[in-house]
């Protein structure tokens, strides 16, 4: 096994763990908001942008910050090194007699 694979590998894993965790806030966010808005006629809705979020008690509002942008790239970075050498350990492991 190359280094090469190795890497790509771990890059790999660690964008789909960070896929599949923003896909299931976002199917999270639409089933807890269907729940909790009485009456959800979209067209009435969303005439005004404060109305959806007035009747949803939950969540939070995410603003840009650096410390989220630092958490996010070394949190990708930890999950991959760690795929990285866990599977690296591994085929060498294989690989001994």
């Amino acid at each position: 096994m190359t280094r090469k694979r190795v890497v790509m590998e771990s890059v790999l894993f660690a964008a789909a763990i960070y896929i599949g965790y923003f896909v299931f806030m976002i199917l999270q966010g639409l089933v807890l908001t269907q729940r909790h808005v009485r009456e959800l006629d979209l067209t009435r809705q969303y005439e005004r942008a404060e109305s959806l979020q007035a009747q949803v008690t939950f969540g939070m509002i995410e603003r840009n910050s650096e410390w989220l942008t630092v958490a996010a790239i070394g949190g990708f970075i930890v999950l991959g090194g760690l795929y990285g050498c866990v599977r690296w350990m591994l085929a060498k492991r294989r690989l001994q007699p």
